[in-house]
Parts: C-alpha cells; sequence; structure tokens
C-alpha cells in the first residue's frame, strides 16, 4: 500500500504544473478547522466545568459557615398592632452559625463519581468530534485534490494539443490533411480548453467548500499536495475509543443505583452559632450567646419511589446493552466492508496502469502517423480521447483508496 502511495506521490509531481500562489497540506486545514470549531471548543469548556462542579461536591463535606441577621420591630399602636406574646415587639438578631453532615463520605464520592464519568464522557466525545471533523477536512481535501490533478492532466493534454495544431496547420498547407480535419481538431482543442475552464471552476468550489469546513474565510487558490495516509491499525470493538460510551454510561448507571440507595440512609450533621438574639434593646448585652446541637433525618415511606428508581436504571441498563451489542455488529460489519473495498480497488490500480499504459503508446504511434499523414485526424482525436478517459479513471481511483483509508483510519485504535 505505501509503496502504491509514492508511486500516486511521484505521478503527480510528475504531472502537476503549478499556477498557483501557494502551497497547502492536509495538516494546515486540520489545524485550522480544530481551532476554528465551535463544538470542539464547547466540549472542553465542558471538561472544565465539570472539573469545577467536582470541586465544588468535595467542598460540600466542609464546614458551612454563615452570617445572619435580622432587624424586625412589630409596632403596637393604640392597642392595635401584632400580638406582642407573638412578636415580642420586635426581633434583632445577628449569629453566625457553622454546620456540617456528618458520615456521608461514601455519598459525596458517589456524586464526585458521577461527575468524574461525565467528564470522562465529555473527553471521550471531544476526542471523537476531532476524528469527525479530520475525517471531514480530510474528505473534502481529497476532493479538492482530485480536481486539482484532472486540471494537471488538462494542461498537459492542451499544451501537447497546441503543438500538434501547430504541426497540422503546416500540413493543411501543404495538401497533406484537409481543411475540415484542421477545424475538426481545433474544435477538439477547444473542447479540452471548454473542460479546463469548467474543471478550474469546480476547484475554486471545492476550494471554498474546504475552507467552509475549516471555519476559514480565505480566498486564495492555492495547490494542494497529495497526503500520506497511511494504513492504521484499528482497534476490536471493546477496546475501541467509540466502545468508552458504553462503558462510561454502564458506569454511569452503576453510580446513579449507589446515589438511589444512599438516598435512603440515615443522615446526620452538627451545627452551632453564635451571636445576639434579642427582643428588648435596653437589655442587648445579656443576650448574647451561643447554641450547639444535632440533626438527624431517615427517610420512613415516599410511595416506593426507591424500587421505582431502580428499576428505571435496570430498564436504562437493558437499553444501553442493546445500542452496545448493535454497535458491536455495526463496527465489525463496516471495517470488514471498507477493508474489502480497498482491496478490490487498489486491485484495479494496476489494470488501469496497464491500459492507461497502451493508450499512450497508441496516442505516440498516432502522433507519429499523423506527422507523416498516414492516419485520419478523426482517429488520433479517438486516441486521445480515450487516454484522457483512463487518465481520469486512474486518477479518480487512487484518490478513492486515500478515501477508503480515510474512513479506515477514522475507527483506529
Amino acid at each position: 500500500m505505501m509503496l502504491r502511495i509514492r508511486l500516486l506521490t511521484i505521478f503527480f509531481l510528475a504531472v502537476a504544473i503549478s499556477g498557483f500562489s501557494q502551497v497547502r497540506l492536509l495538516d494546515y486545514y486540520i489545524r485550522q478547522g480544530e481551532a476554528n470549531s465551535p463544538l470542539l471548543k464547547d466540549l472542553e469548556n465542558q471538561v472544565h466545568s465539570n472539573t469545577l462542579d467536582s470541586l465544588i461536591i468535595r467542598a460540600t463535606r466542609m464546614p458551612q459557615v454563615n452570617f445572619n441577621g435580622t432587624l424586625m420591630y412589630a409596632p403596637v399602636i393604640n392597642g392595635f398592632g401584632y400580638s406582642e406574646s407573638i412578636t415580642n415587639g420586635g426581633n434583632f438578631l445577628s449569629v453566625i452559625s457553622v454546620s456540617q453532615p456528618l458520615f456521608n463520605k461514601k455519598t459525596v464520592e458517589a456524586q464526585s463519581s458521577k461527575i468524574t464519568l461525565q467528564n470522562r464522557l465529555a473527553g471521550n466525545s471531544l476526542v471523537i468530534t476531532k476524528r469527525d471533523l479530520k475525517k471531514t477536512i480530510t474528505a473534502q481535501y481529497l476532493a479538492a485534490y482530485s480536481v486539482q490533478g484532472d486540471i494537471s492532466i488538462s494542461r498537459i493534454l492542451i499544451s501537447q494539443a497546441k503543438e500538434e495544431e501547430k504541426l497540422l496547420a503546416g500540413m493543411v498547407r501543404s495538401g497533406i490533411y484537409r481543411q475540415s480535419d484542421y477545424l475538426s481538431f481545433l474544435l477538439e482543442l477547444e473542447t479540452l480548453e471548454f473542460q479546463l475552464n469548467d474543471q478550474q471552476a469546480q476547484y475554486q468550489r471545492a476550494l471554498a467548500d474546504l475552507n467552509l469546513v475549516c471555519g476559514l474565510s480565505d480566498t486564495v487558490t492555492c495547490e494542494l499536495v497529495l497526503p500520506e495516509l497511511a494504513h492504521a491499525n484499528t482497534a476490536p470493538p471493546d477496546g475501541s475509543l467509540f466502545f468508552q460510551h458504553f462503558v462510561i454510561d454502564s458506569l454511569r448507571i452503576e453510580t446513579d443505583r449507589i446515589l438511589a440507595n444512599r438516598s435512603y440512609k440515615p443522615r446526620m450533621g452538627w451545627f452551632t452559632d453564635a451571636g445576639m438574639v434579642n427582643n428588648d434593646p435596653a437589655v442587648i448585652y445579656k443576650n448574647l450567646g451561643m447554641s450547639f446541637g444535632l440533626s438527624f433525618s431517615l427517610p420512613v415511606y415516599d410511595g416506593n419511589q426507591r424500587k421505582l428508581n431502580i428499576e428505571k436504571l435496570t430498564t436504562t441498563e437493558t437499553t444501553r446493552q442493546n445500542y452496545r451489542d448493535f454497535f458491536r455488529l455495526q463496527y465489525l460489519q463496516q471495517l470488514r466492508q471498507l477493508n474489502q473495498s480497498l482491496k478490490l480497488t487498489s486491485e484495479l490500480i494496476p489494470r488501469l496502469q496497464s491500459q492507461l499504459d497502451i493508450a499512450g503508446s497508441i496516442v505516440r504511434m498516432d502522433r507519429q502517423l499523423l506527422e507523416h499523414g498516414s492516419i485520419s485526424v478523426t482517429d488520433y482525436v479517438t486516441a486521445m480521447k480515450n487516454y484522457i478517459a483512463i487518465q481520469a479513471n486512474m486518477n479518480q481511483y487512487r484518490i478513492r483508496v486515500l478515501q477508503i483509508l480515510n474512513e479506515i483510519n477514522y475507527w483506529k485504535d
């Protein structure tokens, strides 16, 4: 495979006629695409946000300190007002309170584990999204490069045809060929030039699409370089990066199960406060004090929600397993089809090369016959058309090999 890639590189270097101001590689577009992708930035921010959430959860185990203040006055005027036995005429409170839950380490660890799994999932999605973007950019790059190859072929053929046009014009003046033969050849030359103009327009559109995928506003017409795509080894389904999504989901479901069970455990905490609570400013100095105590909570009955939540998680796990098994089947089948397609396409290239060599020999022999007036212009034009068609097919099949490799490399380990 690498030998074919090197031969392909030599081929296009041989036929390329540079008419562009800049040369750009595939890596340039991939870097620009990754730098400009809002989705990648969003996933990176999610990873950072999840890290902060994990720190926030761990902070809940620390003592929580609050300052509470109240200044309330309830006047009674001419016997009208709130009952003083309830309001005491007012309330003046300024307290610093401290509280901390006890024996909740396992709950906090489970909550933190859930955030960690979310972070792993976001990180996994980030890597997969980069691969998606790389595959899309590479596919568009190869599409543009294919048109560039056609342009190179057309330029070489037009250059040769113009030389032959001069030769044919002299032979018409010498009476070897008729004027109608010359006009037929000119028509074919104009067809080649029209085809070149159309290919150049296609190349501009392909470059514009490539820039669009990469988030670039560049309008420079540049020359692309054939990328070297190695045939990467792919991992078995269970070891694939894409399979990690199902592994992480399984761990998340198990964590949710732990949290569901932990929510029915007794909860205990301690609290204390110190400050001033007073309803009579005249003796406010006597109402400085403190309090402390323990809090306890034990769920008794909630309508059987625990059983329902566990059953819901079991259903979610079954769904996850169904998706996992279907993915494993798709993964193996898709790779099998891609490798088979790569094999069949690669086997066609030597046959096309043989046809191309024969067609090239025919064109060269017909050109010699044309110089001696021993062949009709129509037969020579037909030989040129056959050569162009085979060369275009060769270009497409070689690009197709790279496109299949791009698909295979997407699933690499």
